[in-house]
């Protein structure tokens, strides 16, 4: 049994039968398979993931996670790198990170004009940045809520500045994909930046053009208090 699984999974027709998923888990490899094999191991399974990936296939996508997408998604960093060498001159030992909306450009539908910078950082230093930034000229907004949110719109140099959210996915001061497609749906349901089907088809355009953690996306979704279910997240 063990060797026919193999010679299944290694051989494409395993692929074939997954039919366009780019994503898919454990879970998901044990639904499409045969009840002859609902006995298998989770770990022998894993292990023939494990050679699929050698073969070049399928690659990892965070914990129990796999795709087919070969390449890592690089997000555009030119666009928050000027505000972030700012922001570390005026503050070197500060916590912050960062995302805009200008990064996301070439996946949406209707190209944007005006774009918006999101500053992630401790509510203590968030005043600070606000007037630095103020007097630097940037259009800035302190944590926007509730009428002033409804009052929200782009202008130049937009920056919103947010407390940070624990265990955020990123590199440095820059927010990695899984932490940008979050905030995103946070974001655009709080200050109306697009609406919930430019927002899918935006972030279907990001998961199939680079690979992300599907693990990590999902373990934050869950922290910034989204539904998640069947591999998804939704507000």
């Amino acid at each position: 049994m063990k060797t026919d699984l193999k010679d299944f999974l290694l051989s494409g027709r395993f692929l074939s039968l997954m039919g366009k998923r780019k994503y898919f888990s454990i879970e998901d490899v044990r639904c499409v398979l045969s009840s002859q094999y609902s006995s298998l191991k989770e770990m022998t399974l894993r292990r023939y993931l494990v050679e699929l990936m050698k073969q070049g296939s399928v690659y990892g996508a965070g914990r129990g996670w796999y795709s087919t997408v070969a390449h890592p998604f690089e997000a555009d960093r030119l666009a928050i790198q000027g505000i972030i060498v700012l922001i570390e001159k005026k503050y070197p030992l500060l916590t912050f990170s960062c995302w805009s909306t200008e990064q996301l450009k070439t996946h949406m539908h209707h190209m944007l004009s005006k774009f918006v910078t999101f500053i992630f950082t401790d509510k203590d230093s968030m005043a600070g940045v606000y007037d630095f930034l103020k007097d630097k000229g940037y259009d800035v907004w302190l944590n926007p809520r509730g009428k002033e949110a409804e009052r929200f719109a782009l202008g130049k140099k937009t920056v919103v500045i947010r407390p940070g959210i624990s265990r955020e996915p990123v590199d440095g001061h820059i927010a990695r994909m899984e932490k940008i497609l979050v905030d995103l749906l946070v974001e655009s349901r709080q200050l109306k930046l697009m609406d919930t089907e430019e927002y899918y088809r935006l972030r279907s355009n990001v998961l199939e053009s680079g690979r992300v953690d599907i693990a990590t996306l999902l373990s934050y979704a869950k922290r910034r208090k989204l539904r998640v279910e069947n591999g998804s997240f939704m507000a």
